[in-house]
């Protein structure tokens, strides 16, 4: 059975990995029956508003994760979301006009070619837990610890 926040992590991976992260806002846990999703928020380094780019982070239970892991551990996973400001640099003013006068070739279908740039991971953080049959794991990588716009 999939949870709201198993729903919500699936699509906040996907976005990042196709780009979209940062269109993402912050999860309030709206919705979300249980106690298995709390966001936590998070102190930045600078105060900005939420919806500049930054560390964000839920509490949910490890098998919310979707990794095939049977633990009722809580964990807090970080992962980055909000915007980032979009300033067109030389390359982007050229790669558009480039586009639009066919030199170069249009994207394949679902090649995504990105005009902005986007809140991601510059950092991550490996993750230990138990499991239900008291078996320690140690996943690498997994929750971001910095953020910045890329790109």
């Amino acid at each position: 059975e999939m949870t709201t926040s198993t729903l919500k992590l699936i699509l906040i991976l996907f976005c990042l990995q196709t780009g979209r992260g940062r269109r993402l806002r912050p999860l309030t846990g709206e919705g979300v029956k249980g106690p298995s999703a709390v966001v936590v928020p998070l102190r930045h380094r600078r105060s900005t508003p939420d919806s500049q780019c930054g560390l964000r982070s839920v509490l949910l239970q490890v098998r919310d994760l979707g990794l095939g892991y049977d633990s009722d551990e809580s964990v807090l996973f970080k992962y980055c979301g909000g915007t980032c400001p979009r300033a067109r640099s030389n390359h982007d003013l050229t790669l558009s006009n480039l586009l639009l006068s066919g030199v170069l070739p249009a994207p394949a279908p679902g090649e995504l070619w990105h005009h902005a740039p986007c809140c991601r991971p510059t950092h991550h953080e490996d993750m230990a837990f138990l499991d239900n049959s008291h078996r320690w794991h140690k996943v690498e990588q997994l929750s971001a610890s910095a953020c910045s716009c890329v790109g």
